[in-house]
Order: structure tokens, then C-alpha cells, then sequence
């Protein structure tokens, strides 16, 4: 079944058409999205919410106006990433931690929740391996260990990250 939901906060306006089923598991995730960058925008009103059903058309990430900060959920960065691993899951992560919510750093425990809100690419065996897949990033210098399990994105992974999603 098609679903369509339009979203506005304030300046922040989001429009999504397609399956119920996304929207099922990844509303949560997009109402959090949009709340965090409504809060972070400073603006001081009381946004109307409004829903509505019916009609297709493909998921639109939101961005900010400046185009400097990616807005959305870690599924839909995974998706402009093209995601196809637990490598690049972590990363997808990790560049929503950063680029959406402005963290200069994060915990391994922000990293597996964020994952597992991306359900459409989010495999068990991903946290089996989590230690693995972290050591391989810190190793490849995509990932900055700051502290004991706590993690910074790479200047030069933010860099192509941020070109990859502009």
C-alpha cells in the first residue's frame, strides 16, 4: 500500500511518497531527524504536522538551505552511500552522527543504535562483528579512536562523505 506524509517544522519541511512499510519502520527515526534539526535551527514557534495518504514519488533527503549539513535518517544517508556492508553501515552511521547531528564524536553505543535504526540495511551479523568492522576503520584512518570506544569521523571521510551527499 502507497503512503504519503508531509511533514513541516517551522523552515523544515519534508515530503515522503511510497510504502507503507517504510514508513512503518523508519517514521520514528524521521520524526526524530526532524525534531533534532528543528531544535537546531533555533526557531521559535509552534510548527504545524500535517499527514496525508496516497500517491509515489521517491524519498528526498532534507538539507539544510546552505547545503552544508545533511538532514535525515542514518537509512536514507545508507542509501545515497550505497550501502552494502557492515564497513559501509558503520560509516553511514558515523556520517549522521557527524553531518546530521553536528557530534565531533561518538560512542560505539551511538554507532550500533543508529545502525540499527537504518532496518532496510541493518543485518545481525553486523553487531557480531562491530568490534572487527571498528578496529578495520580506526586502521584505515576513516575513523579516529578519541577516547576508549569513542570515535571520530576523519577529516578526510567527512570531506568525501559531505561531496557524496551534496
Amino acid at each position: 500500500m502507497e503512503s504519503k506524509i508531509k511533514i513541516k517544522m517551522g523552515p523544515i519541511e519534508i515530503e515522503y511518497e511510497g510504502s507503507e512499510g517504510f514508513l512503518k519502520e523508519e517514521l520514528p527515526a524521521l520524526l526524530s531527524a526532524v525534531s533534532d534539526l528543528y531544535k537546531a535551527s533555533g526557531v521559535i514557534e509552534n510548527p504545524p504536522i500535517q499527514e496525508q495518504t496516497s500517491q509515489v514519488k521517491p524519498v528526498v533527503p532534507v538539507s539544510v538551505e546552505n547545503g552544508d549539513t545533511f538532514q535525515g535518517t542514518t537509512g536514507s544517508l545508507a542509501a545515497i552511500l550505497g550501502v552494502k556492508s557492515g564497513l559501509d553501515l558503520i560509516m553511514a552511521a558515523a556520517g549522521r552522527l557527524t553531518l546530521s547531528l553536528g557530534q565531533s564524536t561518538f560512542t560505539r553505543s551511538q554507532i550500533s543504535t543508529e545502525m540499527k535504526s537504518a532496518s532496510a540495511y541493518h543485518k545481525k551479523t553486523y553487531m557480531n562483528n562491530l568490534t572487527k568492522y571498528l578496529n578495520q576503520l580506526v586502521k584505515s584512518q576513516k575513523l579516529l579512536e578519541t577516547a576508549k570506544d569513542t570515535y571520530a569521523l576523519s577529516a578526510s571521510e567527512k570531506s568525501n562523505m559531505e561531496s557524496r551527499i551534496a
